[in-house]
């Protein structure tokens, strides 16, 4: 793209003086127009160069310079950074960990325990390009609630005297006694080399009870001091999941002045520490942030299971019916579904780490060639995307230079985009795998990505990165079977066994090659959110308007049925359903609601159920959140407040959408025009 000074001279031009918004506004967690944002940009857009010029295999380039395969995060290819990981909070908090600037001990309060998984967060997220995830963040947090609890429990004691509180000897035991036979724990936290002491010892056990939140035996013995000091545990639980929810939020911290992409997945955690967890993360998120908005991270995931929370008399259903109403009225959280035939396979009832979870934006990762088939301390490597629809229109019948679909050529061609993108994968990987422990740095040091910590900084990783999953991506099925066939997969059920088929036989190939590089070789529905309007545009240009085709700003999403096809809701899901199954590097798939979502739970419940009983693999429900800056009001709002009647050219209001599985700030000035246009196309699936 860039060959001289001059075209250097010109890009840098271009983004400092913000003048291409497809350019500013390709990543729209990003504000490209900021200052950090255009240093990120800069740099990014050289990096892309010299990647093509000086790096990538000779076939890649020429299909990325024709449209056929994408590279994502190409910036990030002569790095060797790797995408995304499911974070193991649980070993991290229990041993404590090392930022670089200083050690932090395990935390002694949930408050804590709260205040270091942001820091956590913000430590790896510079570790890799894409996101960062907590797989099962309600069980990681349980046993800090204990830690609060007890220390609660043991003031309570001595305001109430109910009993003498010891606070150097326990139960006749020395402090150090104590520790050793496990009556007692430290609350000592250990933050850049000082170290803070928080009351020595603190009771675990009294009159042969355990000092726990859950310990019913408790109440008969302490009554008053166990049900204060349960009150006490859960406002503070409360304030801890508020000032989480708040720092994932404010951390600018990622590069280019982002706010790090997490997500966190919880549900399952049936002790009533867990669940306090789970309803405080609920709690918080309804509330909002500062002035009432709704938080755009993390990305919640509620983790959906049979026996745990979907039926009435199960421990955590009704914890299922406040994310339902939290999800009507914040649009988070997303549904995952561990019962889907292909998630349970893997699920391990002693094992929460088996669970199913999500990145959020719909990645997944739990089988594993090489055993390791958990989520937590592994993630996705890199992916690449084949353009179906430029396959489609080379092969089908949208030219009229042919009266029917040419399928043997289309998979023919499809085979030689497969190779290629496989090919860019593994030519990526060695450069990964060829990377020295320090360069990922905490990743690594603090065993994050699992067996890191036995590595010496100047060690490969290539060991450990195999765990890690490469995905081949694709794009615009409704888009492809339009071209071939006349019709997409929604109007016509031949056309959608054949869209079946059709990644039915990527899928194939796919596992096909895991065996052969004995790598974990995996299916992406792709997330396209600059990558829609960037394979368009180009499409059109060299083809021209083909009706259904290229005639809108951007493609349909992976096996997305359109948004601008009128469709019920049940159908949709029914028709999107088969391909979950066959995408295991992740997918999703949404139903648009109106802005009344929060008034009809009942409807809302139902849709959710029903998409799981469908082996939806993961779902969500997306309906807009309009919000006034001037008087707090959410709806739907036009050109002006109906609350407080301020205009839209006085000030704009806070428009907020999902894309590609996570929220962004207003639609209007973060998402690019392809993506603007896709939300505005979007038809309500009754």
């Amino acid at each position: 793209m860039f060959e001289s000074t001059d075209l250097f001279t010109q890009l840098a031009e271009t983004v400092i003086g913000a003048q291409d918004q497809e350019l500013t506004r390709e990543n729209a967690n990003m504000n490209g127009e900021s200052f950090s944002g255009k240093m990120s940009k800069l740099g990014s857009e050289f990096s892309k160069w010299y990647a093509k010029q000086a790096i990538m295999p000779k076939r890649l380039v020429e299909a990325f310079e024709n449209n056929e395969v994408y590279i994502h995060d190409l910036d990030q290819y002569v790095l060797g950074t790797t995408n995304c990981i499911f974070i193991p909070f649980s070993k991290l908090l229990a041993k404590g960990f090392n930022t670089g600037n200083g050690s932090v001990r395990t935390p002694g309060s949930i408050t804590s325990a709260m205040a270091l998984t942001a820091i956590i967060f913000q430590s790896q997220q510079n570790a890799q390009f894409g996101g960062v995830s907590a797989n099962m963040l309600d069980w990681d947090l349980a046993p800090y609630v204990n830690k609060s609890f007890r220390k609660h429990f043991a003031t309570v004691q001595q305001l109430l005297k109910d009993e003498e509180r010891i606070a150097v000897t326990v139960q006749g035991y020395t402090e150090a006694e104590a520790f050793a036979a496990g009556v007692a724990e430290s609350t000592s936290v250990e933050l850049n080399n000082d170290r803070i002491s928080m009351s020595g010892a603190v009771r675990t056990h009294i009159d042969g009870e355990e000092i726990s939140y859950s310990n019913n035996n408790l109440a008969a013995l302490y009554p008053k001091t166990y049900e204060e000091a349960r009150k006490l545990t859960i406002q503070e639980t409360n304030q801890a999941a508020e000032a989480l929810i708040h720092n994932l939020n404010t951390m600018s911290s990622r590069a280019g002045g982002q706010i790090p992409f997490t997500s966190i997945n919880y549900g399952t955690c049936t002790s009533e520490e867990g669940q306090l967890v789970i309803d405080s993360l609920l709690n918080a998120t309804m509330k909002g942030l500062g002035r009432g908005e709704t938080p755009v991270f993390p990305i919640q995931i509620f983790k959906c299971k049979q026996g745990v929370n979907q039926n009435p008399g199960e421990p955590n259903y009704e914890l299922f019916l406040k994310s339902i109403a939290c999800s009507s009225q914040r649009l988070y959280p997303n549904f995952a579904n561990i019962d889907a035939p292909f998630n349970l396979q893997y699920y391990r009832e002693d094992n929460p780490d088996t669970e199913f979870a999500t990145m959020g934006c719909r990645t997944r990762v739990i089988a594993d060639q090489h055993g390791r088939n958990h989520l937590s301390g592994k993630g996705n490597l890199s992916f690449n995307t084949i353009n179906l629809v430029r396959l489609g229109i080379e092969h089908g019948i949208a030219l009229d230079t042919r009266d029917k679909a040419d399928e043997k050529g289309f998979y023919e061609t499809l085979q030689e985009r497969l190779n290629i993108a496989l090919e860019g994968l593994l030519h990526r990987y060695h450069i990964q795998a060829s990377q020295k422990a320090r360069a990922s740095d905490f990743m690594m040091r603090e065993d994050v990505w699992e067996g890191g910590a036995d590595l010496a900084p100047d060690d490969s990783v290539s060991e450990l990165l195999k765990h890690g999953s490469l995905s081949i991506g694709f794009i615009g099925i409704a888009e492809c079977m339009k071209a071939m066939y006349g019709v997409h997969h929604a109007e016509d059920e031949t056309v959608h066994a054949k869209a079946v088929q059709l990644v039915a036989y990527m899928r194939q190939y796919c596992d096909e090659m895991s065996e052969k590089h004995q790598l974990n070789i995996t299916l992406f529905a792709t997330p396209a959110e600059g990558l829609s309007g960037k394979f368009t545009k180009i499409d059109r240009a060299y083809f021209g308007d083909l009706e259904g085709i290229t005639d809108r700003a951007y493609y349909t999403n992976s096996f997305h049925v359109p948004v601008y096809y009128p469709i019920r809701a049940a159908r949709k899901i029914m028709l999107e359903a088969p391909f979950h199954e066959l995408c295991n590097a992740g997918a999703i798939s949404y139903i648009e609601l109106d802005g009344n979502a929060r008034n009809n739970t009942e409807a809302f419940h139902k849709i959710v159920q029903f998409a799981l009983s469908q082996n939806i693999s993961y779902f969500s429900v997306n309906h807009p959140i309009d919000r006034c800056p001037a008087c707090g009001y959410e709806g739907i709002i036009g050109s002006s407040c109906p609350s407080c009647g301020m205009l839209e050219q006085h000030q704009p209001f806070r428009r907020l959408r999902r894309v590609t599985g996570y929220l962004t700030g207003d639609y209007l000035t973060r998402f690019n025009s392809a993506k603007v246009a896709e939300v505005q196309d979007r038809l309500k699936h009754l």
